[in-house]
């Protein structure tokens, strides 16, 4: 299979949902995985330009749901922008930032809880202020 078809039915196999609160979660499936991939337009691009900042955000919001990172990184970009990796207890996150495009790239995997996922997803948006988002969940 040429890559550009595996790329195109990778594409077509997410669904965009426009609000977190239109995702309809079936609770008689068995497979409890769900993979999130968010991007954030016209965030508040401070919160997304420093890499302190951001470790500090992101870790609030995964003490929210008692979520411990077990491995993480933040790596801050000259000069501005940030990527980082977090590993926690059934959670895999990653976000890359574009503090001078005000916006942020947000990769999700979640194995324990999808509910957890989505609402994790809704409190970065409403940390950084996304005035205008893009949401893609698939479920595993």
């Amino acid at each position: 299979m040429s890559e550009l078809n595996r790329n195109g039915r990778d594409i077509k196999s997410y669904r965009t949902v426009r609000s977190i609160k239109s995702l309809k979660l079936k609770k008689t499936t068995k497979i409890n995985r769900i993979h999130i991939v968010l991007d954030l337009y016209e965030c508040d691009d401070k919160a997304l330009g420093k890499a302190s900042l951001l470790e500090q955000k992101v870790k609030k919001v995964f003490a929210q749901f008692e979520i411990e990172p077990k491995v993480q990184t933040f790596y801050q970009f000259q000069p501005f922008g940030v990527t980082a990796i977090v590993c926690g207890e059934g959670i895999h996150f990653t976000i890359h930032t574009w503090p001078e495009y005000k916006s942020a790239a947000i990769d999700l995997y979640s194995f324990n809880s999808r509910r957890t996922a989505t609402q994790i997803c809704d409190q970065l948006k409403t940390m950084f202020k996304s005035s205008e988002y893009d949401m893609k969940v698939k479920r595993r």
